[in-house]
């Protein structure tokens, strides 16, 4: 949530101009509209947020790869600002309370994904960290992203599908996304390689009774199932997504030969050192329809109203006039360009979301 909303920076935009390279680098309009404008700055914002978020170094407009970026950003950009200057001319706005509520939300997001150990303020404030971002300013991204929310909910109100679209879904996806293998539920107590005796005398006290859960969460090296037992969760034999084995192949062939309930190993890894046990056998199964359909209907309405988004932005983009200077219009776009030649540099630094 916090990385969705670093890439939803939203900047002010004023009254329609022509596109203009020749003012200080940063200030000068790549794009113009009705109701809204765009500058080298907050294009140059995004290069540097798609160059963080890949790991690479500055990227100026001088940089080989700063036109294939301006490229793929551009259209995102552009639906953004115009969305925005829709949302101004239509008095769509947020209250401090809605932030309020949004902050909330990610906070619960990220302390269900954080370590037990840490409080749901402290995994909030450690996500803000990751991400480089104060709590202020995440709030004034939300001020900046909720309003187009709210936009988009407006214009796509009508975009559902029908009960007979959720049924032809269910029928044709029911034997891939709805009919579910056999899995085999699983936990492990991992020891590094040079522990082989540790091993034996674990798996030892498990034979003689030993709780799996107690003994994995002391001895078991793998810091992601050792808190919760040793737990793995159930696994298909085969990942229907990839078709490749969910384990590496040696651990995979392990949990696949064993009977429910017995520990078996140690089983080396390129890891190290496993003690298994099959904990439950699922047999296959189909959801039916009745399970299904919720989940169903809410993946066709997100596509129906991605699909009428889009086609409501290219509208406001025809209705709005834009026009881009040269080297920024995205290569599918219809409207008009602008001729000024663009200047050379981008020395100044964008301002921050």
């Amino acid at each position: 949530m916090v990385v969705a909303l670093v890439a939803l920076l939203v900047l002010a935009g004023c009254e329609a101009a022509q596109p203009n390279a020749n003012v200080e680098s940063g200030a000068k309009k790549v794009a113009v509209f009705r109701g809204g404008e765009i500058t080298e700055a907050e294009v140059q914002e995004q290069v540097n947020l798609m160059a963080q978020q890949s790991g690479m170094g500055e990227v100026s407009p001088d940089s080989p790869q700063y036109k294939t970026m301006v490229q793929q950003i551009m259209p995102q950009v552009v639906a953004v600002e115009v969305s925005q200057a829709y949302a101004k001319e239509h008095g769509i706005t947020i209250s401090e309370k809605e932030v309020d509520n949004e902050i909330e939300k990610i906070k619960d997001q990220v302390a269900g994904q954080a370590p037990e150990n840490l409080s749901r303020e402290e995994a909030f404030d450690k996500a803000l960290k990751q991400n480089d971002l104060t709590e202020d300013e995440l709030r004034q991204q939300i001020r900046d992203s909720l309003p187009l929310q709210k936009v988009q909910k407006k214009v796509t109100s009508d975009a559902k599908p029908s009960d007979k679209d959720v049924e032809e879904y269910y029928k044709q996806n029911k034997k891939t996304e709805f009919t579910n293998p056999v899995q085999r539920c699983a936990r492990h107590i991992l020891f590094n390689k040079d522990q082989e005796q540790k091993a034996k005398d674990v798996k030892a006290q498990l034979e003689d009774g030993g709780d799996f859960a107690k003994l994995a969460k002391k001895y078991s090296q793998d810091p992601g199932s050792a808190a919760k037992g040793g737990d793995l969760g159930c696994q298909p034999e085969v990942d229907l997504s990839t078709g490749q084995p969910p384990y590496v192949q040696e651990f995979n062939d392990a949990v696949w030969s064993a009977e429910k309930g017995e520990v078996v190993g140690p089983v080396k890894t390129q890891f190290g050192l496993h003690l298994i046990e099959v904990t439950d056998v699922k047999d296959a199964s189909v959801t039916p329809f009745s399970e299904a359909e919720g989940q169903i209907r809410q993946q066709l309405t997100s596509e129906k109203q991605s699909a009428a988004f889009q086609k409501w932005v290219q509208k406001e983009i025809e209705d709005r006039n834009v026009k881009y200077l040269n080297g920024y219009k995205p290569p599918d776009q219809s409207s008009g360009s602008a001729s000024p030649q663009p200047s050379s540099s981008a020395s100044s630094q964008p301002s921050g979301g």
